[in-house]
């Protein structure tokens, strides 16, 4: 371990792999499946899934649950989907040259919202890299925009907040939150429209900042 820094806590979607996964699945395969089931359009099917998702929303832990939504459509068999869009699981392309390097010297792990059934599905290439994997939704039944999520993962490693860092693309869930309790938080902004900072624009930039804390 080196720095003032011994665990790093990752975002999942939006930081280590992009959302064509994810929402391939929500908005065309479960669409595709209850059109199927239900013998109408696939218009006809996404529109009305697509409502039925709006009257849940992302503020209840339910939206980010796959056996949830099958269970409400009536379908079966999730995992055939997620194999159906294996090849579409796309990395950033810093990723696995940034996991192998920090791995040397600290304690890797990954912190997200996404059901345990995605992370698994999502992290298979560099599940090797983490000590620790926590879906907010499937572990503990909460938000990441709930700092009760960071400190059960403090708990959880028996460490202090202010020697975690956590890197992520939502401002709310993965800096807001997770500063509340004292952990180093960093704003993915692939983009790079925001400059602070609290700010990278790839993981490569955090890393930097993460080693020059020391």
């Amino acid at each position: 371990m080196v720095g003032s820094v011994k665990v790093l806590s990752f975002d999942l979607e939006g930081t280590l792999v992009n959302h064509v996964f994810s929402d391939l699945v929500w908005n065309e395969g479960i669409p595709k499946l209850y059109a199927e089931k239900m013998g109408i359009s696939f218009e006809e099917a996404k529109n009305f899934v697509l409502t039925e998702y709006a009257k849940v929303g992302d503020g209840k832990i339910e939206w980010y649950d796959i056996k949830y939504w099958f269970n409400r459509f009536g379908l079966k068999n999730y995992k055939k989907l997620f194999e159906n869009y294996s090849d579409k699981v796309f990395y950033y392309p810093e990723v696995e040259e940034v996991l192998d390097s920090l791995k040397k010297d600290y304690m890797l792990v990954l912190a997200t919202n996404s059901g345990r059934e995605f992370l698994e599905f999502l992290t298979e290439k560099v599940r090797k890299y983490f000590d620790k994997t926590f879906s907010a939704t499937s572990d503990f039944k909460c938000l990441k925009k709930d700092s009760f999520f960071y400190q059960k993962i403090c708990d959880i490693l028996n460490v202090k907040p202010e020697l975690m860092a956590h890197v992520g693309d939502r401002l709310e869930d993965d800096v807001i939150s997770p500063r509340r309790i004292g952990v180093k938080a960093f704003y993915l902004d692939r983009s790079g429209k925001t400059s602070n900072s609290f700010t990278v624009k790839n993981l490569k930039e955090f890393e930097f900042k993460i080693k020059s804390l020391g």
